[in-house]
């Protein structure tokens, strides 16, 4: 039996791009030869990356990148279908908009820190579910931890790399291919990846305490090799390759997706790739000179503040601890000195705030942080939350709807104060708690853009979804 998945990537103009996941139960089964429609009649997409195997040591599950060109440029939304060796997939795809518009809000569904095993009853794909389709994206974000390739956390992972790349195809397969995953979502619109440490282990490149198989460099390199693999299967944004920064623009908003993760250097150098930084300049002159409004997708927070070295090697590094965050942050301070507003989107973290980044009272900068989709067992730690609520329940009758999940704290009172000093305040505006994801809207007034916010509580009682205005971006 042959199973196909097909998920819509963001394209150029006048073209479609999918995803296409080939999966048989059969090693004898003949090469896929996949033949496509829109809209019913027969199309010869261009194979921007055609069907491979997700990794090299023998998978039968298959991946691949095609864009086809559109007819009428005035539909609203297009069906692709495609058949292959008996299977059968179909996606309906709401067309990319070239400009934000007046008269309805361009969407964009912000998403991270998703741990498959906690994703109970697939309440994540029953949330979205219950959104109005008049209400749904037109881009989605996914900013980091799509995976995590490192749990359980005391599972007893083998150090040889066609046995770790088979266990990392299962996590993907899973994921994406599956309403226990992130199905749901990746069918609904156009889709970026940013990707973060849990696409490899937790605080990659550098060791864990807790990652057996990072202790060594050997060990280290087998593991990366085999992530990077899967990586690039199931989320690298192809014709790009890992390690490039990814612009998606509609007018006159212009967004840029920093890796940051998969080329960051042992040695704290740099998050970026070599090319990574002069990149994020030429963006960054280019916002500047056709006068768009920025947004700058990260996996961590460039509001931390750096911490130290046991903390850093016990837990995680900071953005700040690493040598070029201070040329990424004066990238962005050139885009808002000439008057482009900025918008910072991350997640990481395991809860939501909103904050505004101010200079003189003028917001210069507007972080928004949405994580966890689904939180990541910690053993220990949640058992005692557990036990803390439970007896928070017993003797003061509080009950908690999150006892696992931690409470947002405020923003560190200035941005980049080791860059700037005191010259950016921050202003924390909303705090949000729990399992998440949210949407962020944008729409033209008063010749520039009115935005918000709303936080979706992915719980099986979750409560009414909460509305951030922002304001006007200026």
């Amino acid at each position: 039996m042959t199973s196909l998945t097909l998920h819509a990537r963001v394209s150029s103009k006048n073209t479609i791009r999918v995803w296409l996941c080939v999966e048989s139960d059969n090693d004898e089964n003949s090469a896929p030869r996949p033949k496509w429609k829109i809209n019913g009649k027969a199309v010869a997409p261009v194979a921007l990356r055609p069907l491979a195997p997700s990794h090299k040591f023998g998978s039968t599950l298959l991946t691949g990148v095609f864009e086809i060109s559109v007819e009428d440029p005035k539909a609203n939304y297009d069906r692709v279908s495609v058949t292959a060796n008996g299977g059968a997939a179909e996606l309906s795809i709401r067309r990319f908009p070239e400009a934000i518009a007046t008269d309805t809000w361009f969407r964009i569904l912000l998403c991270s820190c998703f741990h498959q095993a906690e994703n109970r009853q697939a309440q994540v794909a029953r949330t979205y579910s219950n959104i109005p389709a008049s209400e749904r994206q037109d881009l989605s974000l996914f900013m980091g931890d799509q995976v995590y390739l490192d749990l359980p956390t005391l599972n007893n992972y083998p150090d040889d790399e066609a046995q770790l790349s088979e266990r990392f195809q299962h996590y993907y397969r899973t994921n994406w291919t599956s309403n226990l995953g992130l199905d749901a979502l990746l069918k609904t619109s156009p889709a970026v990846f940013c990707p973060d440490d849990h696409e490899y282990w937790n605080n990659f490149p550098h060791r864990s305490p807790i990652i057996q198989n990072s202790w060594k460099q050997d060990s280290r390199a087998r593991w990366k090799n085999a992530a990077d693999q899967l990586y690039d299967a199931f989320q690298c944004a192809t014709p790009a390759v890992r390690g490039d920064n990814i612009e998606v623009d509609v007018d006159p908003v212009s967004i840029i997706v920093l890796d940051q993760r998969s080329q960051r250097q042992e040695d704290r150098s740099a998050t970026l790739a070599p090319d990574g930084l002069p990149q994020l300049n030429d963006w960054v002159d280019r916002l500047i000179a056709e006068k768009k409004v920025g947004a700058v997708v990260t996996g961590q927070s460039l509001l931390d503040k750096p911490v130290g070295e046991y903390k850093g090697s016990v837990a995680d590094w900071m953005l700040p601890n690493y040598g070029d965050y201070e040329g990424i942050v004066k990238a962005l301070q050139r885009l808002s000195d000439a008057g482009r507003p900025v918008l910072l989107l991350t997640g990481d973290v395991h809860w939501g705030r909103v904050t505004r980044v101010k200079e003189a009272g003028r917001t210069k900068f507007i972080e928004i942080i949405c994580s966890p989709s689904s939180l990541v067992t910690t053993i220990g730690s949640d058992q005692l939350k557990n036990i803390g609520a439970g007896f928070r329940r017993f003797f003061k009758g509080e009950k908690s709807r999150w006892p696992r999940h931690s409470k947002p704290p405020d923003a560190e009172p200035f941005f980049a104060q080791q860059v700037f000093g005191k010259r950016y305040r921050t202003e924390t505006i909303y705090k949000h708690t729990g399992d998440q994801f949210a949407m962020l809207a944008l729409r033209k007034a008063a010749n520039t853009l009115e935005a918000k916010v709303t936080y979706y509580e992915i719980h099986k009682h979750p409560g009414k979804p909460r509305d951030v205005a922002l304001g006007l971006l200026r």
